[in-house]
């Protein structure tokens, strides 16, 4: 493996890695095989080093490494050939770590309070929220931290805290500092008694008042049938200076959805069409014309982590199944491939339903006799219009 380049510190005389800016580069030049909306946080993260300043912004790149290196140094991973092993970031892990820890304001508190994370199944994002989730417990320098694990649902709030109590007791550092409630897969709190703080989840189903997060922690955005979740926890950072709202989605099929929102939100703020200093988009997404389903060449746009949490082999039995199954492609396109799709199970593909101007010529019909059926739609299906010519073959 090359050695890493080394760039200058922002604040310091000294060389110290960025690898921030370092996969910005990457990204920019094409050297990283990303999207169209990460090629534009990146080219985001570079504009802002070099104007940033006229709006009060710098990158404190000791700030951004302490938090980076937090991982492998304090983390250790669990579950199937990572069992143990350190938690050593990936580049695009690491770009997002750093760019929430080290870009800061005038008034040298964090500049980003709301992040939105959307990739490919199995990237990583519930370990790394949970690692995030770790370093504001034990390592942000906040007394009476409040950290919380969100979601509509308690069970779906409980799948991302079980993440990182599992890397509490794979680590020796955390295990001997925090005291848990409950055991095994029951336990519900990780107490960090020596800043009165704690780490748990949450569910807005619970009738829970006054929660007040240093970091909310909030999974499968994509699954919200509202906003309350983020705004019960974005309510609760009033009286925080750093306080951190970090969501995490797959790609969903709801356009009215507060997920959508938030994605076409963020896409916007990387474009540079909207500006919002305190909102950081880290989005995967293809460009316009990439295939998933027919070309391997746009895997590694929606999937930064491919090759590392997961095989190319794996993708190759999603779509394999997806082929000629409508209702199969439509979650492989989703879930795999971060396309925003139409519908969550649908009967008809999308190669189906526009079919092939070619197979006939129009003017055939021009006299023929017909017959008509229509189907009115409600609020959310289709309105159909079926056409019948009996003597047109």
């Amino acid at each position: 493996m090359a050695p890493r380049k080394k760039t200058k510190s922002t604040n310091s005389s000294d060389d110290i890695e960025d690898r921030v800016t370092r996969w910005a580069k990457q990204v920019a030049s094409g050297e990283f095989l990303a999207g169209p909306d990460i090629r534009n946080a990146c080219k985001r993260h570079l504009k802002d080093l070099e104007t940033g300043h006229e709006r009060g912004l710098y990158f404190d790149l000791a700030a951004a490494n302490r938090a980076i290196s937090f991982f492998p140094k304090v983390l250790r991973l669990s579950g199937g050939d990572h069992e143990g092993k350190p938690f050593h970031l990936l580049d695009w892990q690491a770009f997002i770590v750093g760019s929430l820890f080290g870009w800061k304001d005038a008034d040298h508190t964090r500049r980003f309070r709301m992040c939105y994370v959307e990739s490919g199944k199995g990237s990583g994002k519930s370990p790394l929220a949970g690692g995030i989730g770790l370093y504001g417990l034990v390592a942000d320098g906040e007394a009476s931290a409040e950290i919380y694990a969100a979601a509509t649902k308690k069970d779906q709030a409980m799948i991302l805290f079980r993440d990182a109590v599992s890397m509490v007791n794979q680590s020796p550092q955390l295990s001997s500092r925090l005291k848990k409630s409950g055991t095994g897969q029951s336990v519900w709190n990780l107490a960090y008694l020596e800043k009165n703080s704690f780490f748990r989840p949450i569910s807005s189903d619970n009738g829970q008042s006054g929660p007040r997060p240093h970091m909310a922690l909030i999974d499968e955005v994509h699954e919200h049938k509202n906003n309350n979740v983020v705004e019960m926890m974005r309510a609760g950072t009033k009286g925080r200076k750093q306080a951190l709202i970090f969501m995490i989605t797959n790609s969903g099929h709801d356009r009215t959805s507060v997920c959508y929102s938030y994605h076409e939100y963020g896409k916007a703020i990387c474009a540079g069409t909207k500006e919002d200093d305190s909102f950081f988009a880290f989005i995967c997404s293809l460009d316009e014309g990439d295939d998933p389903i027919n070309d391997e060449s746009c895997w590694q746009k929606a999937n930064p982590s491919l090759g590392h949490t997961f095989t190319h082999k794996y993708l190759r039995e999603q779509v394999t199944q997806a082929k000629g199954m409508p209702a199969k492609e439509s979650i492989v396109r989703r879930l795999n491939f971060c396309q925003w799709v139409d519908s969550a199970s649908p009967w008809l593909s999308a190669d189906t339903w526009t079919g092939r101007e070619d197979d006939f010529d129009i003017s055939e019909l021009f006299g023929e006799e017909c017959y008509g059926g229509l189907d009115l739609s409600g609020t959310r299906d289709l309105t159909a219009l079926a056409l019948y010519f009996p003597r047109v073959k």
